[in-house]
């Protein structure tokens, strides 16, 4: 069984008001002929499917598109929401893209089994706890007059208790079995680039690796758009954003990772570099200067 782990497509994004769907659309097509020529059976999308909560008709178009190319692929999707993702935007279709075999999970559910999504293929079984961004409400009770060093611990005491109760269910119910876990979070120690937005809790509440426990064989994360693994030991891996969301990511590798499943085990994983369609280039000095640079540019092949 092949997985493909992918997050972070922020639909409808705009760079300094330049609408990025092109450069998403040409991954995007990339994506679902690699899909296609290396047979995934698994694609895993690990939050901010949007830019915005309230997505343009433009936005959800692109979305519905990919959904209706992917659907003709014989390959189980599983997307979840991000911190800039509507729960209830992303849940609105979900029943109906179940009948399609594409799991939907917005936002945390009422029970932790509602987010445990099995997958059979190839004689090999897959057991996967999608984990979407999970807000303030969902990890804590807040408090009139608490402090904010307060918050933040009880946060990330939040984080670290749903997430053993996450590795207990699945002991208790689906030991043995493959078992990766998706989240939308900040680790402590991963690289930022200018284009990450903490909308509720910044940064500080970050997690520590560890948090995840030794039960996962692969942890599929979101959030961050550089690529960079958390740690070897764990298989904890952020795959970053699928294009450059910021210029500060102009010289990052974009890419995909293929988690290969055998014999009821995690016997490879695969960096897979996005092809670039498009360079950001950055200009400094006068007006003239700039001007100039960027004709030289523009005639160049």
């Amino acid at each position: 069984m092949k997985i493909l782990h992918t997050s972070d497509w922020h639909i409808g994004k705009q760079l300094h008001k330049y609408d990025l769907s092109q450069d998403l659309e040409l991954f995007f097509s990339w994506l679902i002929a690699y899909i296609k020529s290396e047979n995934i059976d698994v694609l895993l999308v690990s939050g901010d499917i949007f830019d915005q909560a309230n997505p343009s008709q433009a936005a959800y178009k692109q979305y519905y598109d990919l959904l209706k190319n992917l659907i003709n692929l014989d390959c189980k999707i599983i997307l979840t929401g991000g911190n800039h993702d509507s729960p209830t935007v992303l849940n609105a279709p979900a029943e109906l893209l179940k009948a399609f075999d594409i799991s939907v999970i917005g936002g945390a559910t009422e029970t932790l089994d509602d987010m445990f999504v099995t997958v059979q293929k190839n004689n090999e079984k897959l057991v996967v706890a999608a984990i979407p961004f999970l807000k303030d409400r969902d990890i804590r009770k807040s408090a009139a007059g608490e402090s904010y060093a307060t918050k933040i611990e009880q946060i990330k005491s939040g984080l670290r208790t749903y997430f053993s109760d996450v590795n207990t269910h699945y002991n208790q119910h689906h030991a043995e079995q493959v078992f990766i876990v998706m989240g939308h979070l900040y680790v402590q120690g991963s690289e930022l680039s200018d284009s990450e937005r903490d909308i509720q809790i910044g940064n500080q509440a970050g997690v520590e690796a560890n948090m995840f426990g030794d039960t996962p064989h692969y942890v599929a994360l979101g959030h961050i758009h550089k690529p960079q693994v958390i740690s070897e030991a764990q298989n904890i891996h952020y795959c970053g954003s699928p294009i450059p969301l910021s210029f500060s990511e102009k010289e990052d590798c974009k890419q995909i990772n293929v988690i290969t499943v055998m014999d009821n085990n995690i016997s490879q994983i695969d960096i897979v570099p996005i092809p670039k369609h498009r360079n950001l280039v950055t200009f400094e000095g006068s007006l003239q200067e700039v001007e100039d640079l960027s004709l030289i540019h523009i005639s160049e092949p």
